[in-house]
């Protein structure tokens, strides 16, 4: 992925712009050869020598930062590898010790020393030397994690650098409203899950046959983390994707972090792959342990998603149906959406929703107690873990409460 300091942008008054390749295309996918070429060749080889070969790849000064991308995206990659018969570290500690005392005693002698050292070690002197700096970020060995990017050429190369160009803009978000009009309701569950396993603080509603989406961004946050920008970032295609769709972002630009609006827009879906799915990891872990423990509650993915007109929309996670035929819908809400769980207790008060339990990780620092005993939903706050046990109580409080629907 590119950082935000690798994007080709312009300024027209408080619009962001990135600046499209344009008629240089060309002249970026030959440049992207150079790129792959210079890594590919230099595989097995030290990161100094690769270095040294891009900054060989002469580039007029505007293409610089193209440069840089395609090598970044390129670099992601690569494995950097410390490649040494030796731990690097205690040797140095070794050879610095033993030649402070030889220049002490006026009888240093570089290349005897070292040659000391290695009969003492067993090693060859000339690969004893080469470990000495061999942890070094300039002394680490290329390689390629994946070929693929090799395989896909540099035509490939250079349409994965056009999109990552508006991703790295969504790193110094503040805030993102994406409205989107979905192709299937399968693509719909399909983004609202993609969003919650990033983990991204969100509110969703409909209007008019559109999905308004609005996310924190990274530079909204109390505590801006690299982590949750790149879950921004990562979510851009997946929007993008899912059909015709309007996307602005409030972002913070340059040293100065200047305010500007950056917007996407399309009247179709942009070339994505297919979207993923899953479930977040506490609830994929849930439905795993739970799939393995005997119960008269069994439970599956859910694929449903609970609108309550005018106040949002709930996704689900699981479902879990009774041999009786009661249903219970389960929300787990993780850690990353403390507003979330009061908005969904106002909705379980409205009796806007179904039979629900909602999971939140106790570092929301909220309550079970929001939610009494005698309401349709309930709030399960977990430490770790879901527990099993507990959550069974709270579907079983809500089956004989007779909420439960069939």
């Amino acid at each position: 992925m590119l950082t935000a300091d690798l994007v080709h942008t312009r300024r027209k008054g408080e619009q962001l712009f990135v600046v499209p390749l344009g008629a240089r295309r060309e002249a970026a996918i030959d440049l992207a050869a150079s790129v792959l070429g210079a890594a590919e060749s230099h595989e097995g080889l030290r990161r100094e020598e690769l270095d040294a070969a891009l900054g060989a790849i002469e580039v007029e000064p505007r293409d610089d930062k193209l440069k840089q991308g395609l090598f970044k995206l390129v670099e992601d990659a690569l494995e950097f590898e410390v490649e040494a018969d030796v731990d690097p570290v205690p040797l140095r500690a070794e050879v610095f010790e033993r030649a402070a005392v030889a220049r002490r005693e006026a009888r240093f002698d570089r290349a005897a020393l070292l040659a000391e050292i290695a009969t003492a070690r067993g090693i060859d002197p000339d690969r004893m030397e080469r470990a000495l700096y061999a942890d070094l970020k300039a002394q680490h060995v290329v390689r390629f994690s994946s070929r693929a990017i090799l395989d896909a050429g540099p035509e490939a190369l250079v349409r994965r650098y056009e999109a990552a160009q508006p991703q790295a803009v969504l790193l110094r978000a503040t805030s993102v409203v994406a409205t989107v009009v979905p192709r299937d309701a399968a693509s719909t569950r399909a983004l609202f899950r993609k969003l919650k396993f990033l983990g991204l603080l969100h509110t969703i509603t409909r209007e008019s046959g559109k999905l308004r989406i609005v996310i924190d961004g990274p530079f909204h946050l109390f505590a801006q983390t690299t982590k949750y920008g790149v879950a921004l970032a990562r979510a851009l295609p997946v929007l993008t994707g899912v059909g015709p769709h309007e996307i602005v972002a409030d972002v913070r630009w340059g040293k100065e972090r200047v305010p500007l609006r950056f917007e996407i827009r399309s009247d179709a879906a942009a070339d994505a792959d297919a979207m993923d799915a899953r479930l977040g990891d506490d609830a994929q872990s849930l439905l795993e342990r739970w799939s393995a423990r005997e119960s008269a509650w069994r439970v599956k993915a859910a694929s449903e998603l609970v609108d309550v007109p005018g106040r949002g929309v709930v996704v689900p996670d699981l479902v879990f149906t009774h041999e009786g035929g009661a249903r219970v819908l389960v929300e787990v809400m993780g850690f990353s959406a403390r507003d979330a769980v009061f908005s969904r207790v106002e909705l379980a008060e409205s009796g806007a929703l179904p039979p629900f339990v909602f999971c939140a990780s106790e570092r929301l620092r909220v309550s079970e107690a929001l939610l009494p005993d005698e309401a349709s939903a309930s709030l399960l706050v977990y430490k770790g873990v879901i527990p099993l046990g507990a959550l069974e109580e709270r579907l079983e409080r809500l089956r004989r409460a007779g909420g439960a629907r069939r």
